[in-house]
């Protein structure tokens, strides 16, 4: 669902036709709607939300749908990992 400033729901057609502007209109022919998501659910993963969450969010029925698609393993996780272990040794 997306809305706008105002809270007012937007049908899904609205952006079909922002995403077709940028694949068609400006030549990024890799560009489809989808990659939003994908680039939501990994904003997510990367910021440390639950996978349980990230899942709910998307709509996977699936656990494994959501850690197959959204846990790759990027250098911001990676950061994210030592950071963390590095802050439990100073404790």
């Amino acid at each position: 669902m997306l809305t706008c400033t105002k809270s007012r729901y937007r049908p899904p057609d609205s952006f079909k036709y922002c995403a077709r502007v940028i694949h068609y209109e400006l030549g990024n022919v890799l560009f489809h709607a989808h990659c939003l998501r994908h680039t939501h659910g990994m904003i997510l993963a990367e910021g440390g939300v639950n996978p349980k969450t990230v899942m709910k969010r998307l709509g996977h029925k699936d656990i494994k749908t959501t850690l197959q698609t959204y846990t790759f393993n990027t250098e911001t996780m990676q950061q994210k990992a030592v950071d963390v272990f590095e802050q439990s040794l100073q404790a």
